[in-house]
């Protein structure tokens, strides 16, 4: 339901039994839920369609707290400053897709470990050192220096195949984007990682979009 404020404040939160959020600029109010009381579609049930679709929303919002709590709060926050956009909105908008109806990640390579203004050098490569150990290398893009610093920090995301993405660890890295190479280690002992390299500006401000790699962190080939 659409709520015109006659002093032109938007509202935002509870109020009674209603809650008030905004969007695009308009404050909007929903109905909240009186806690034991079950909505429509809980009597009567829900097809298939609804439940996959509240299985990812829960497995997308489950990681987001567990991103915002144990990765950084403020990388989705930096990525949506200065638009009406919740930052958990945008987490949501470009991952829910990426998870099956039984909460499975099932496009790896188009999820956003991180989104951000920096812009990522072109044409980034891994190497597998041993033990577990990786090395990046990667050459800047003219262009790339307008948004990007020598100092900028190597940050790794990895989510194992073999692990709840809701429990993801954050790999251990090495390396500025001055250097033009960095290292990040995984668990030798998993059978498949999915890795999300991006960059950190020095001062904690500013990120760059991840970049996804599948690799294998033992013995074989690095990339399945």
């Amino acid at each position: 339901m659409k709520v015109e404020n006659e002093d032109g404040k938007l509202l935002r939160g509870k109020m009674g039994n209603m809650i008030y959020y905004t969007r695009n600029g308009k404050t909007y109010a929903r109905r909240a839920r009186i806690p034991g009381k079950k909505r429509k579609w809980e009597k009567e049930g829900r097809d298939s369609r609804q439940a996959a679709a509240a299985k990812r929303f829960g497995t997308v919002t489950r990681l987001y707290s567990f991103f915002s709590r144990e990765v950084s709060a403020e990388i989705w926050r930096a990525a949506v400053r200065g638009t009406e956009v919740m930052p958990q909105n945008l987490f949501h908008r470009l991952n829910c897709g990426c998870f099956d109806g039984e909460g499975r990640l099932t496009a790896p390579e188009r999820f956003r470990f991180t989104e951000g203004r920096l812009v990522p050098p072109p044409g980034m490569r891994v190497e597998r050192l041993g033990g577990g150990r990786f090395a990046v290398t990667w050459e800047e893009a003219e262009g790339t220096w307008s948004t990007a610093s020598p100092s900028d920090r190597l940050r790794a995301g990895v989510i194992y195949e073999d692990i709840s993405p809701t429990t993801w660890p954050v790999a251990e890295t090495s390396g500025l984007r001055g250097d033009g190479r960095g290292e990040f280690r995984l668990d030798p002992a998993r059978p498949l990682a999915h890795v999300y390299l991006y960059f950190e500006r020095e001062d904690g401000t500013a990120w760059s979009p991840s970049t996804y790699f599948r690799l294998v962190p033992g013995d074989g080939p690095a990339e399945e």
